[in-house]
């Protein structure tokens, strides 16, 4: 019986690679134009691409996390400074992304208390103002914890994400509107001169912020291309609307009577270039590459590289 097996063990290798060979052949062969088959081939490789394309720009995404702890991570810094090799901000912001992870509960923990802390003392306020009840004063702190802590835990997921680099969490906290929450709630529950008086204080308060934030991007505009009294009064327009603040029931003093922003969009730059004259376009973008190249080189000397998405004009605040 044996000897028969051992006969049989060629007889049965052969029949399998045969079949492995005829396998492959077939697999190697054109599906018919047309079939089902070969819309099945096509997108096969199209998947096949994208996933190659996918791992290229994994591996060298400078936002991809480092692997390793942040020992090892900033060893691998050190190491690229020895060797003379420069490092960019987001390198060392990755590199501390598994220490920030293993303290997110803790971190969150933090963030959650002071959030409930400053909702309480909102509330405390308002009820005091505006003569709210308990049970009003209880809405509002529970409008307000919910919203503001909703909005904490997205930025907090942001800090952690693999691809998330440094300018946009720093952009996504500079925006944070935490006021929202309480103008809303506020507006609902008031009636009569109390609401009144409470939209006339938040409004003032918000007016005199955008005025502020448009006034100093003004003058250092002006500073760069001298700006005609015109356009001065074009730029405040934009840049008040275009600001984060900004609400339709403000109203500015010194502004020309009937002036209408040249720019819709939340977009600061385009607020800024709707405004200026070719040749005061050419003056701010030579400024603009002196400023990038003065600060690529106060950087190179500490061995750290400006990013090639960084923007230097990201909300004009310069």
């Amino acid at each position: 019986m044996k000897s028969k097996l051992l006969s049989l063990l060629p007889l049965l290798v052969g029949t399998a690679m045969g079949a492995f060979g005829a396998t492959l052949i077939l697999r190697s062969l054109a599906p018919t134009k047309g079939t089902p088959e070969e819309q099945v081939a096509i997108l096969e490789n199209q998947l096949k691409k994208a996933n190659q394309q996918l791992r290229t720009w994994e591996d060298s995404s400078p936002r991809r996390r480092p692997r390793g702890d942040v020992r090892e991570n900033l060893s691998r810094i050190a190491e690229a400074l020895k060797e003379g090799r420069e490092v960019s901000p987001d390198d060392i912001f990755q590199s501390f992304k598994p220490l920030l992870n293993d303290l997110s509960p803790l971190t969150r923990r933090f963030e959650e208390i002071e959030i409930k802390r400053s909702a309480e003392a909102r509330a405390a306020e308002y009820a005091r103002v505006y003569g709210l009840s308990a049970a009003e004063q209880n809405q509002v702190f529970e409008h307000l914890f919910s919203y503001n802590n909703e909005q904490a835990k997205k930025v907090h997921e942001m800090l952690l994400s693999d691809r998330v680099g440094m300018r946009e969490y720093m952009k996504a906290v500079r925006e944070q509107n935490l006021d929202t929450a309480a103008d809303k709630i506020m507006e609902s529950m008031l009636t009569g001169s109390k609401r009144e008086a409470f939209i006339l204080k938040c409004l003032t308060e918000k007016a005199e912020r955008v005025q502020n934030e448009a006034d100093g991007k003004v003058k250092r505009i002006n500073d760069i291309v001298k700006l005609d009294e015109q356009q001065s009064h074009q730029l405040f327009l934009n840049m008040a609307h275009s600001s984060r603040y900004y609400d339709p029931r403000m109203k500015f003093e010194d502004v020309q009577s009937g002036l209408q922003p040249s720019h819709q969009g939340k977009n600061q730059q385009q607020a800024l270039m709707s405004v200026l004259r070719p040749d005061q376009k050419k003056t701010y973008e030579a400024h603009r590459q002196e400023r990038l190249e003065k600060a690529r080189e106060d950087a190179s000397q500490y061995g750290v590289s400006i990013p090639d998405d960084w923007d230097l004009d990201d909300d004009i605040d310069f």
